[in-house]
Formats: structure tokens, sequence, C-alpha cells
């Protein structure tokens, strides 16, 4: 069976059908089975450009990793930790697909399995369309979805923290510190145009803002999601029920890189700058709104989010896994990736940003 470029019909209803048996589909495969039942007619899913992922009977969904590493990914341990710990907003994870070197042993993840949830949207369709029903005067979730996102993010981060806790060392702080400013100045060298002509007066700005990472010795480090942005988050149709999912980790960083454990500020800092960017594609997308009540709806979202992740941790007696100081950097250096990944994959995308950003310095340079 080939891992994902090229496979046959029917590829995605034999895995389903090995889980249920529990032995891999071919020799040189093997299977992890966490649940299974028998499912069958594929559909593929068009939307996802990382991996590729076909539904199955509506029932699962059998994603093909496009793209392995031999260093390993960071999606097996992930789920397995959420299921020890009890974690369920997220769609039933059902089993992998491992291939088996025949000279080493070494497993390759090749398929992820998950539950199919029907019905649901991610965050940057039901999320967009909640804020425009809100800034309408209308009945929405736009402050209502924060809420639930904050506990989940918290109920996440304590879950993945049972696999245990480690702190950041001087290097693995330089580190970080260098990356945030590899990201800054590959954004002011490929942004160009107007939204380049903004962005290089913000460079000494930016720089100041990101100094923080390189002081974050100690700091709690956990396995987190590495991706998480409101895209996401799946939501069921009313009454709303809210899913992460995808562990799969950043896919511009190497497999060496998704696999480490990270301070859990890295996930809230994406989140955060996410729903700053539901509000920017509202108001790039939505003819006549009122854009001051959009960004408003920004900084409501956020602070509802941020203090409903707080209480969580409260609740659980882990507010020790955040460290506030690197929220406002880490979000900083999420607005100068956006800008390369404009630059090198989405080029409409370079508006968000460009919006973003300087709202952002404003924000964290504000007097207390």
């Amino acid at each position: 069976m080939k891992p994902a470029r090229g496979m046959t019909p029917g590829d995605a209803d034999r895995l389903v059908a090995a889980l249920v048996t529990g032995r891999g589909p071919s020799p040189d495969e093997q299977v992890t089975v966490w649940f299974a039942e028998l499912a069958v007619g594929e559909r593929e899913i068009t939307v996802d450009q990382t991996n590729r992922s076909v539904v199955v009977g509506d029932r699962a969904i059998v994603k093909w990793l496009l793209h392995t590493d031999a260093a390993g990914h960071p999606a097996p341990d992930r789920l397995q930790a959420l299921l020890s710990a009890g974690f369920t907003a997220m769609p039933r994870p059902w089993g992998l697909l491992h291939q088996v070197d025949p000279t080493s042993g070494a497993l390759k993840l090749l398929a992820i399995v998950t539950e199919y949830l029907p019905g649901t949207q991610d965050g940057w369709e039901w999320a967009v369309a909640d804020v425009r029903a809100h800034v309408r005067g209308a009945e929405s979730g736009a402050l209502t979805a924060p809420i639930a996102i904050g506990v989940l993010t918290a109920q996440m981060h304590v879950a993945l923290s049972c696999t245990g806790i480690t702190d950041a060392t001087e290097a693995q702080a330089q580190t970080w510190y260098a990356a945030a400013g590899h990201d800054l100045a590959e954004a002011i060298a490929l942004v160009d145009g107007d939204e380049g002509a903004r962005l290089r007066p913000l460079e000494s700005r930016i720089k100041e803002s990101l100094h923080p990472i390189s002081e974050c010795v100690g700091t709690p480090l956990i396995d987190v999601h590495g991706d998480l942005h409101v895209g996401q988050i799946l939501r069921t149709n009313a009454p709303y029920a809210y899913y992460v999912t995808d562990f799969d980790g950043n896919p511009l960083q190497t497999a060496v890189e998704r696999m480490q454990r990270q301070p859990a500020a890295r996930d809230v800092a994406g989140m955060l700058a996410s729903l700053d960017h539901v509000g920017r594609v509202v108001i790039h997308r939505t003819p006549g709104v009122d854009e001051a009540k959009v960004v408003t709806w920004i900084a409501m979202a956020q602070e509802i989010f941020l203090d409903n992740y707080r209480e969580e941790l409260q609740r659980a007696n882990a507010e020790h896994l955040l460290d506030e100081r690197l929220l406002g950097p880490f979000q900083v250096q999420q607005e100068c990736r956006e800008f390369v990944y404009s630059v090198k994959h989405l080029p409409h995308w370079r508006y968000v940003p460009d919006a973003a950003l300087p709202a952002l310095l404003d924000r964290l340079e504000a007097p207390a």
C-alpha cells in the first residue's frame, strides 16, 4: 500500500477494515487500534493541502500523510496522551497505520484514522459567520465560543502535561529567540509593496517585543498542539459543541521541532492571534461592515478566551503551565510567520498581518 500519493481506490476502506481485525493491511505494515467499527464507502476531502483525507462511510476519516519523516511524528504520542487523560473534546481517535522497516524495525507513520463528525465546520467558517452576525446585532456565538475554546485549550494542556513537564534551558530560550529573529528578518526581506513599506519601519519595535523570549529560562514545557488556531476547532450545529483536531504540529517545522516540548503559551498565543485574524477577515470581506465594532469584538474575544483559559488552569491547579511573559512575543512572532507564509503560499493573506501586527504592537506598548 502506498502511503499517500498514487494510492488506489479502496485503500482507506481496507485500512478501516484492518483496524477491525487488528492486523496491518500488508505484511510490512502494522496498526495501532484505539477504537474500530466496520465502515465502507470512500469520499475524498479536497480542502486539506498538507495531507490527503478520505471519509469512510461517514463514520471515519483517514488522513494519509503526504510528507513523512524518519525522525517521527508528534500525533501518535499526543493522541495517546489525551486518550489516557480522558480528554474527549476531539474527534475520537480510531487508530494509526505504520510501515515497518524490514531491516531496522523502525516505524514510519503513514495514516491517522479518527472519527468523522458530519456537519461540523472549522473556525474559519463558523467564527467568521458569527462575527458578521454579531456586528449586525444578530444572535451568534461570537462571545460564547471564546469561552468554550478557552476551557478546551486549558483542558488539553492539562491532559498533555500528564506525560511530563520540563523546564526551558538557556539553550532552548536562545534557540527560540533566534528563530523569532529569523522569522522577522525573513518577513522584512520578503514582504514588498505597500505592506513591506509599512512593515520595515516597525522592525525595531518588533525586535524589542521579541526580547522576553530570550529570558524564558525555567519556563515549564509540555507537549503542545503546536499549530493551534480557530481553523483547528470544529463546531457542530446548535446546540454547539467544540472539538480540537489535527495534532500534526506546525507543518512548516521539521519533525524534530514539532515533537519537542514547548511553552503552553505557544498554543495560547496562536489562538489569540487567530481570533484577531478572524476579525481582519470579516473587515476585509464584508462590504459596509462597521470596522470599529469588529475591532472591539477582537479585544473582547481575546480577553474572554484568555480569562477562561486561566480559570480552567486554576481549577486544575495548573496555573504554572502558562508563562504570561511569552504571550505577546509569541503573537508578534506569529504575525511575522503570517507574512512569510503569505508571500510563499497565500499572497492575498498578507492583508491580515499587515493590519494585525501594528495593532498588536500598540497594545503591547500601551501603559499598563
